[in-house]
């Protein structure tokens, strides 16, 4: 999003009367909604950015301007009734760090803007019809779209001339959720010629991946996050 364009989102809280009273300008409130209760404790760095940028624009929380920090505790179940809480605080800005959340967003308010923090694949999961032009209230970052996966896997083969063997560590975007076998073809990293992937729910799995990649003589590893559409909470696993 254009450094304007935040501005304009944060500052168009307007003004309220009371009674008579002349009109007092009114702290615009945004919605950072989050997954995982430890992203709202130890700040993740992934959002470091986000956070900077509103620092750099001078939004400092609880003097001028209102930041409600809403986590599901990983359960994704909870989703709705956060974004109903959310709702009713009537903020300015949504902020979203989870793709499932994003899409029932979506579905609940066309006239909040939502910005997508560094989430997976806008596109392929249909938040956005396009990634140069996001419609309707939509916009934000992408980490992880295919087309940065396979640009990834050329930068590999710069770096390694001639490697032919690669070893993909794939993380799910929750550590209890299988893979919905669901491919839109550009640019999967298991249609990479040469290439295994390993799936990554777990810390003790990553051990078991290199022994499995050092077992197929593997040349390099790439890390692939991806973000599952349909995805069923831990509490159901």
């Amino acid at each position: 999003m254009k450094r304007r364009e935040f501005i304009t989102l944060l500052g168009g809280g307007g003004g309220v009367a009371a009674g008579g009273a002349a009109q007092q300008k009114r702290i615009p409130r945004l919605c950072f909604l989050t997954f995982d209760p430890g992203t709202l404790r130890t700040r993740s760095p992934r959002f470091d950015g986000f956070f900077q940028g509103l620092q750099d624009l001078g939004y400092v929380n609880a003097r001028n301007i209102e930041i409600s920090y809403l986590s599901a505790d990983n359960n994704g179940d909870r989703f709705p009734a956060l974004i109903d809480e959310c709702s009713s605080l009537k903020p300015d800005v949504i902020a979203v760090t989870t793709t499932p959340a994003a899409r029932l967003l979506k579905k609940a308010t066309r006239d909040i803007p939502i910005v997508m923090a560094a989430l997976g694949d806008p596109l392929g999961t249909g938040l956005v019809d396009s990634l140069s032009r996001p419609s309707e209230n939509i916009t934000g970052m992408s980490l992880m779209v295919p087309e940065m996966a396979v640009k990834r896997l050329e930068l590999l083969r710069e770096l390694v001339p001639g490697i032919s063997r690669v070893l993909v560590l794939s993380f799910s975007c929750r550590p209890n959720c299988s893979d919905t076998g669901e491919s839109d073809g550009r640019g999967s990293p298991w249609s990479w010629p040469h290439s295994s992937s390993q799936e990554i729910r777990a810390g003790d799995d990553i051990q078991a991946a290199y022994e499995a990649g050092s077992r197929a003589r593997t040349e390099g590893v790439l890390r692939y996050r991806r973000e599952h559409v349909h995805c069923p909470s831990r509490s159901a696993d």
